[in-house]
């Protein structure tokens, strides 16, 4: 059996240190790269999942907003710096037709709005009705759904007791008419000029 020679030993022994040096160079960093690339890559994904999360609660946040937004303006009305009495009258008065008798709308004098002095003023107004229900809750309807502050005050409707409105003929259009009476008032004024009257 032949043994390798002294030269050969020591050959193959640098042969091997150099290749393991090489490999040491080479494949060292590349490992500590490839463990920095994943440690990155779990950073970026982390953060990613997280972006969207947050993406996901910002879209829920402005949804509930935008449907606060809608249930507030479906409430809230606005209050104008000037009465406007001729809109009011236009926005109270009912077309003429079968089912509405009589209407009086009468307007009064301003009051103010709160009992104490803010800067805001009301008009109150009274309006009289012989007409069907349906009509006098068509009056009603419109103060609610009105963009202004329109406050009822007092609502009173009785069937109506004219023997001269009670038909013999079910065709008739005045049959079935109530008498009713609304009270309310529409607030108007600056509400800057409060802190100037109360000094």
């Amino acid at each position: 059996m032949n043994r390798p020679s002294n030269a050969a030993l020591a050959a193959c022994t640098c042969a091997f240190m150099s290749l393991s040096a090489i490999t040491g160079f080479i494949a060292i960093p590349a490992w500590n790269r490839s463990v920095e690339r994943a440690s990155e890559s779990g950073r970026l994904l982390a953060r990613a999942s997280q972006l969207e999360m947050l993406t996901r609660e910002r879209d829920a946040i402005r949804s509930s907003v935008n449907a606060a937004r809608a249930s507030a303006n479906a409430v809230l009305r606005s209050i104008p710096l000037h009465a406007d009495q001729g809109s009011l009258m236009r926005m109270l008065a009912v077309s003429a037709g079968n089912d509405v008798g009589t209407q009086t709308i009468l307007a009064g004098d301003a009051v103010p709005a709160t009992p104490r002095e803010s800067g805001y003023h009301a008009i109150p107004v009274t309006v009289e009705m012989h007409a069907s229900f349906a009509r006098v809750m068509e009056i009603l309807a419109r103060a609610e759904s009105d963009r202004r502050l329109v406050r009822p005050i007092r609502i009173e409707i009785t069937r109506s007791a004219d023997p001269s409105t009670q038909s013999k003929n079910a065709k008739d259009a005045d049959k079935g008419f109530v008498e009713a009476r609304i009270e309310l008032d529409a607030v108007y004024g600056n509400a800057s000029a409060a802190p100037e009257e109360e000094q």
